[in-house]
């Protein structure tokens, strides 16, 4: 795939990136303390970790209906629908502030289905109207920022929402939520895009909602990356059981996990601010092939039962997912057409993270019947095999290098 070369920034493209990252940032603040902070209140409630592990299944229970918000999001003027989201998000959340006593859980459940929802709808939304409003340039420079700062807000905002919990109690951690989807909201207000485009004719619901799965088996340099990138995302969930039988071989706590996910998490970091320059220099392909490559090494590293080694593999690995996620997440945009974009978007969604759950499930399976050593090791192999697929696919679908001579030349 040739070099893209970046093309400058206008100053209106200036503002809209500094708005659209400003309300990012303030939301994933508050998103990610949330998340965690219902869990913990309602385990402090009632004492139950069954009714707190419940608030999880509220919030993610409706990504089920994916597909649905995608649809809406190609049908609705995208601006004005994230500001009425936002808004009613926010309001939703400021109900937490009813609930005090263990008679209340039900509130926090219920406050938890609708921020669930909220985040459901929200995200092909904004994926959409990010699409319409930068271009391809633009976004792969933004696309990294912002995994930079999602990576950053899983390692700050737990301490952030768990402080301010012990400190405050709940209703503080709710009021900080809904300010940030206020100030989101006004973010988006805030920003300028270009009028959107004029959508084909309404066809039967079951095609509208299903278009953005037909385009992505229609666009073969699309469904190549997405197909790849959701197999290479469910490995990484089986091998997740794996990590606390290799601290255990390395003789340490379960707890010391969390200074491998630290290094972890700061490799993410570093490679979604490093991700814009790779991408401009190597294609989108080529992003995903270094991924993977990562993920082999990270992975055959981990499976080595000696300290420096588990260290850089982890800090490899850090390297692996954030890049094959953004070259999937890019090639969504750049190979999509506007009035596509949110159904697409929720497609991808689904594709990458859907298949988690049972993937988890199978690792936690497996790991009683072999060792940790045999899944990093078939991780690796994996890894190898899906890049070796996605090289051939690449190379047969790229252009000749060489135009055949017309008559008369030698």
């Amino acid at each position: 795939m040739p070099t893209e070369h970046p093309e400058p920034t206008t100053a209106a493209e200036r503002r809209n990136a500094r708005l659209y990252l400003t309300g990012l940032g303030l939301s994933m603040v508050g998103d990610t303390a949330l998340s965690l902070v219902a869990g913990i209140w309602v385990k402090s409630l009632t004492g139950s970790s069954a009714l707190a592990g419940l608030t999880q299944m509220c919030i993610y229970l409706p990504s089920l209906f994916g597909p649905l918000a995608g649809l809406i999001a190609d049908r609705v003027p995208r601006q004005r629908f994230l500001i009425c989201v936002n808004l009613c998000t926010a309001v939703a959340v400021a109900c937490l502030l009813f609930a005090d006593g263990a008679q209340d859980v039900w509130v926090i459940c219920a406050v938890m289905a609708a921020y669930g929802t909220s985040l459901v709808l929200i995200d092909p939304a904004e994926t959409a109207l990010f699409a319409h409003m930068f271009r391809p340039s633009t976004r792969g420079r933004i696309n990294g920022l912002r995994l930079g700062m999602q990576e950053t807000g899983r390692l700050v905002s737990p301490l952030i929402g768990a402080g301010l919990f012990t400190w405050l109690g709940g209703g503080a951690v709710a009021l900080l939520d809904a300010a940030t989807f206020v100030a989101a909201a006004a973010a988006t207000a805030l920003l300028k895009p270009p009028p959107e485009q004029a959508r084909p004719p309404r066809a039967r619901w079951r095609t509208e909602i299903l278009a953005g799965a037909a385009h992505i088996r229609a666009t073969p340099a699309l469904a190549r990356i997405l197909v790849v990138a959701a197999l290479i995302m469910a490995v990484s969930g089986v091998g997740v059981a794996a990590q606390y039988s290799m601290v255990a071989a390395l003789h340490r706590p379960p707890g010391y996990l969390g200074v491998l996910a630290s290094l972890l998490g700061g490799a993410s970091v570093l490679a979604g601010l490093v991700s814009s320059r790779v991408l401009a220099r190597v294609g989108l392909d080529n992003l995903a092939l270094l991924g993977l490559a990562a993920f082999a090494c990270g992975s055959a590293l981990r499976s080595v039962a000696w300290m420096p080694s588990v260290w850089l593999g982890s800090f490899v690995l850090g390297f692996a997912l954030p890049w094959v996620f953004l070259a999937a997440l890019n090639a969504g945009q750049q190979l999509t057409p506007d009035h596509l974009q949110g159904r697409v978007a929720a497609a991808v969604t689904l594709l990458l993270f859907g298949p988690q759950a049972p993937a988890q499930a199978l690792g936690a399976l497996l790991i009683s019947h072999v060792g940790y050593r045999s899944v990093y090791l078939a991780s690796a192999l994996s890894a190898v095999v899906l890049a070796a697929v996605l090289a051939q696919g690449a190379r047969r679908s790229s252009p000749p290098e060489h135009t055949v001579a017309t008559d008369g030349e030698t």
